[in-house]
């Protein structure tokens, strides 16, 4: 890159202050560091990326002096070097280079820019907080050229209004498919699925020749091939692996992949090890995967697996003791309690009022002219659409004409907030395990969300109950009658026994894939939660640092009674002398006082307002730069680590994470005396950390970034958003 002749000696003169000061500070490298060092120095390129990583590399090891000489230098080859320039403190600002303190004294030095910020905090604290309020200040930005407190607006906009477009449009986003899309996000999630495409399609031919040549009678091809495979270690090869050696469930293919896969070091591999622990079906496998599981990073594979288990339905059963006696089958479920209730004909008796009468072929007939109404159990819509997609087994009674007919079992499992980790695209992956193509379906469905029942004749948005209305005089054989009650009894103890059989074809296969994955579990936490599903789910979520919210009952659940219909088809002839009446439709964080950096100087966060500019570091490139703060987080109470750097502490919760220099995001609660922290501009040491008392804690969104920078130091601390994981740090010190 050029630059001008006053650049150069700007440039140059920055130079020699960086090496006035190193050459005063002191080398405390031993000579076996040195040596290193000079065969680091020679093996290192001339170009500005190598001479950061080679800074890197001094850092690491205690070589101040070397490190700020190398970043001098990636700075004269590359002016514009924004991992060079983050590393020695430098955010660019208005197109110049200059450390976050100049860059305040500069806002406030200039008579305009002060008007102009005085002006906004003005209108952003007149501002409302609705869509016209925000959408309105967000245009005075845009003219008066904020573009970052702009973009603040804008995104506060959509919140309150998904549907205002001006903004969308405004915030750079596209609509495709009714919905609006980042371009640089979905071209990023494009890339990776041709990528991967790409890589599918490399990987599947060499893998089936592998594949074939083990099969061989050729014994050196063999050898050949076990070769090869023994070398794979990209992650982009698991999805062919899973294709080619696992897909089909035989047990020799399975025990290659898993072979291979043990050599992978990859989310993707301990995800698909993961799946072979549980569904594989050979049980030599299955312990082979768990046990080479219990060797890697839990977080890889916790989550799926806690997705994989499923609540039971949960029921009692009352069983029919004959003719008249009601059987039940209650099934107990966290929003209902549903009484399924099973009621044969009960024997018949003579009754005041009845006339015994001679029918036309001589047999005994009763006459029971009651004129009695009957009005059949009634249900909202929304209890029926509520039940469908709720817990355990719902039952569903459907009035049509006066016939009851009932829709069966529901078979939908509770699915609570916990993203599942899987999706409809897996249901391949459990047939190839073993399991039947329905089976494998409903896996599938299972992770993604709950089957939702829609009973039929439910209209969703009609807001009635229904109930039939029936008037009924009837005449009928007595010896029918009395034969008739014997066998409804024996027929409503069979429905009542299929249903039971039913929950339970329901139940087997997810106590086997609950057995599977809990025994690997409790292998990788060392800790046995049982087979509940919010356990497991709130343990991997804790392992990822974050808080498990688990959906509290607000009220003890409903309970629904539903009576059962019996599948029986009398033989007596009842010939009605009443009618059908017709149908009743009825109407039915940090602590307060933490110091942020921003582009008016240190604010305590919980003065930090949406719009405010905070500086923050792009931890892939290692660049600083002002970003727009979107959402000021006041939360409650919450127990906090008093974190000492020596000069000052900071006071985050113990799930917020903090860069540790070299190494990526760690965990408040993980930090130890002596790590080394990143900082604008160095690194500080860690001297102690204990734990304090619960108090009000704050912590800020932030837009374009993913942290913001606190503490007299400038600490980087990561805000709001979701942690991602860290491929590569910034500031990895690299061999030359």
């Amino acid at each position: 890159m050029r630059t001008s002749s006053r650049e150069g000696a700007m440039i140059s003169a920055w130079i020699l202050s960086v090496a006035t000061v190193v050459a005063a500070a002191p080398d405390p490298s031993p000579d076996a560091d040195r040596s290193a060092y000079e065969t680091a120095r020679a093996r290192a390129g001339r170009d500005a990326d190598s001479q950061v990583d080679l800074a890197l590399w001094c850092e690491a090891r205690g070589m101040s002096a070397e490190k700020a000489r190398h970043l001098a230098r990636a700075i004269l080859l590359d002016p514009d070097h924004a991992r060079a320039r983050g590393l020695l403190g430098f955010v660019k600002h208005e197109g110049r280079w200059m450390r976050p303190d100049d860059v305040t004294r500069a806002v406030d030095e200039s008579a305009e820019s002060r008007a102009l910020l005085a002006e906004y905090l003005e209108r952003r604290a007149a501002a409302p907080d609705d869509a016209d309020g925000q959408y309105k200040l967000a245009l005075w930005c845009e003219e008066k050229g904020l573009t970052r407190p702009m973009v603040a607006h804008l995104r506060r906009v959509v919140q309150l209004a998904p549907g205002r477009d001006g903004a969308w449009r405004r915030l750079g986003y596209k609509k495709v498919g009714g919905r609006w899309v980042d371009p640089e996000a979905e071209a990023a999630r494009t890339a990776a699925r041709e990528a991967q495409e790409k890589s599918d399609k490399e990987w599947r031919p060499r893998l089936e020749k592998l594949r074939d040549s083990l099969t061989s009678r050729d014994k050196s091809r063999q050898a050949e091939a076990a070769a090869d495979l023994a070398a794979i270690s990209d992650p982009r090869a698991v999805p062919m692996l899973w294709q080619v050696f696992v897909k089909g469930g035989d047990e020799r293919r399975q025990r290659v992949a898993i072979d291979v896969l043990s050599r992978i070091e990859a989310p993707s591999a301990s995800a698909a090890l993961a799946m072979i622990a549980v569904f594989s079906p050979h049980a030599p496998l299955r312990s082979d995967a768990a046990s080479l599981l219990q060797n890697r990073d839990p977080r890889e594979y916790a989550g799926l697996l806690a997705g994989l288990i499923r609540d039971e339905v949960k029921y009692k059963v009352k069983s029919i003791d004959g003719p008249g006696s009601r059987g039940e089958l209650i099934v107990e479920g966290p929003e209902a309690r549903v009484e399924r209730r099973y009621t044969p004909a009960a024997p018949v008796a003579l009754m005041p009022g009845d006339s015994i009468v001679r029918g036309e072929d001589g047999r005994t007939m009763v006459r029971r002219e009651t004129g009695r109404i009957y009005s059949g159990p009634e249900m909202t819509s929304e209890q029926a659409l509520a039940l469908a997609g709720s817990s355990g087994a719902a039952y569903v009674p459907i009035f049509e004409g006066g016939a009851v007919q009932n829709t069966g079992i529901a078979a939908a499992a509770f699915s609570n907030s916990l993203p599942a980790p899987g999706s409809a695209g897996m249901a391949p992956l459990f047939q190839a395990a073993g399991l039947s193509a329905d089976r494998s379906r409903d896996m599938a469905a299972g992770l993604v969300s709950s089957p939702q029942v829609a009973p039929t004749g439910v209209n969703s948005s009609d807001g009635y109950r229904y109930a039939p209305i029936l008037r009924e005089s009837l005449q009928f054989s007595l010896d029918q009658a009395l034969a008739d009650a014997r066998a409804s009894s024996l027929a409503a103890r069979e429905q009542l026994a299929a249903d039971v059989r039913s929950i339970e074809a329901h139940n087997a296969p997810i106590r086997e894939t609950n057995e599977r994955a809990v025994a690997v579990l409790k292998s990788a936490s060392g800790r046995d939660l049982g087979d509940e599903s919010d356990s497991w789910r709130a343990w991997a979520v804790d392992l990822e640092g974050y808080a498990y919210a688990q959906k509290s009952p607000t009220s003890a659940p409903a309970t629904i009674v539903e009576e059962v219909p019996i599948a029986y088809q009398a033989q007596a002839v009842y010939t009605p002398v009443g009618n059908l009446a017709g149908f009743e439709r009825r109407h039915s964080c940090f602590a307060a006082g933490t110091m942020v950096r921003t582009l008016r100087g240190p604010r305590a966060i919980e003065t930090i307002l949406p719009g405010d500019l905070v500086l923050t570091v792009d931890t892939t490139s290692g660049k600083l730069d002002y970003r727009p703060v979107v959402t000021a987080f006041h939360n409650p109470p919450n127990e906090t680590f008093r974190i000492d750097l020596g000069r000052e502490s900071i006071r985050p919760t113990g799930i917020h994470r903090l860069w540790k220099a070299g190494h990526g995001w760690v965990m408040a609660r993980d930090v130890k005396p002596g790590d080394r922290l990143r900082t604008v501009g160095g690194v500080v040491e860690v001297a102690a950390v204990e734990k304090e008392p619960a108090r009000p804690v704050f912590n800020l969104l932030v837009d374009g970034a993913d942290d913001y920078c606190v503490g007299d130091s400038g600490l980087i601390a990561h805000d709001n958003s979701f942690v991602e994981p860290v491929a590569r740090p910034f500031d990895l010190a690299k061999a030359p």
